[in-house]
């Protein structure tokens, strides 16, 4: 009873799974990077701390390649270096330390704005994660400052190692939208065949944009079957906009609804799905067009499967 509640409060505040995968690779960096201090003995500790403060936006859903995540974890890693050792040489002149300190915040708003649009935030958090080395003794030493850059370079080409080589889980989160994109489409349907007024819900909006997100994050080995799962799975949610245009077959849509739910239940275990079974025959070019992009779905879903049990 406690596990079964606890999974549902999971899919609840986890929906997509993206917290738990995070969890994964704090989990790993963190044993990584325990045995990397040991070994290497950094010479200043809150300096090789520094770059951990900022990978947490590595997972954010609004970077949706590899490259933007890797051009944000060199940006950063550059930022945290310049701000930590610029500010700890400078902080003893304290008159120049201010206008310093503007310089360089104005800097970084303007490079964010430019890169990373979407991460303004990313400012302050450089900004109040480069300030914790200020009160490092002794002030202004270029000994000091030269550990500061080898302990954050440290940590940060460890962090870069540990997410490359960390197993790509992006399908899983891209299945879960994916999940949840049809569910509502299914509601969607019903509504429709039973005349209810359908509201403007953003569920389906969100759904379907975490699956365009994470699309490209799948994997070379997935990324074509994914992508073209998706599209023909939003191409007939599209058609159901003509439904008021035609004559309402309400035996063909509860078929298309029936066909989606069964794909839907599959998703989970990645099992293939017989092809799908439309119990009235289609008559107009709509409905070929429907029961077309059904078959293009299902075939391709079998083909992931394929791929994901190889």
């Amino acid at each position: 009873m406690f596990i079964s509640r606890f999974k549902n409060w999971l899919e609840e505040v986890d929906p997509y799974t993206i917290q738990r995968g995070a969890l994964h690779k704090a989990l790993f960096i963190a044993i990584v990077i325990t045995y990397v201090y040991w070994f290497f003995l950094p010479v200043n500790y809150l300096s090789f701390i520094l770059p951990f403060f900022i990978v947490s936006l590595y997972e954010t859903p609004i970077l949706s390649s590899f490259k933007k995540k890797e051009q944000l974890l060199l940006f950063s890693s550059l930022a945290v270096t310049f701000v930590s050792v610029s500010f700890y040489l400078v902080y003893p002149f304290r008159g120049t330390f201010f206008f310093f300190s503007l310089f360089v915040l104005a800097g970084l708003y303007f490079l964010v704005l430019r890169y990373f649009y979407a991460l303004k935030s990313l400012v302050m958090l450089v900004l109040s994660t480069g300030t914790i080395v200020l009160g490092t003794e002794p002030e202004a030493n270029l000994q000091i400052a030269y550990g500061i850059i080898s302990s954050v370079a440290l940590s940060s080409i460890t962090v870069m190692i540990c997410l490359k080589v960390f197993p790509n889980q992006y399908l899983r989160v891209w299945n879960k939208a994916l999940q949840g994109f049809i569910k509502y489409f299914e509601e969607d349907i019903e509504n429709a065949l039973l005349e209810n007024n359908r509201r403007f819900i953003k569920e389906p909006i969100i759904h379907f944009e975490m699956v365009r997100n994470y699309q490209r994050l799948v994997g070379k080995k997935y990324l074509l079957s994914s992508y073209r799962v998706a599209v023909y799975i939003r191409n007939i949610q599209i058609s159901l906009d003509n439904l008021y245009y035609e004559q309402k077959t309400e035996i063909f849509w509860r078929s298309v609804k029936t066909n989606l739910n069964h794909l839907r239940l599959n998703m989970d275990s990645y099992t293939p799905c017989p092809p799908p079974k439309i119990d009235f025959p289609p008559q107009t070019k709509l409905q070929h067009y429907i029961v077309d992009c059904l078959n293009r779905a299902f075939a391709h879903w079998n083909n992931l499967c394929r791929l994901r049990h190889s």
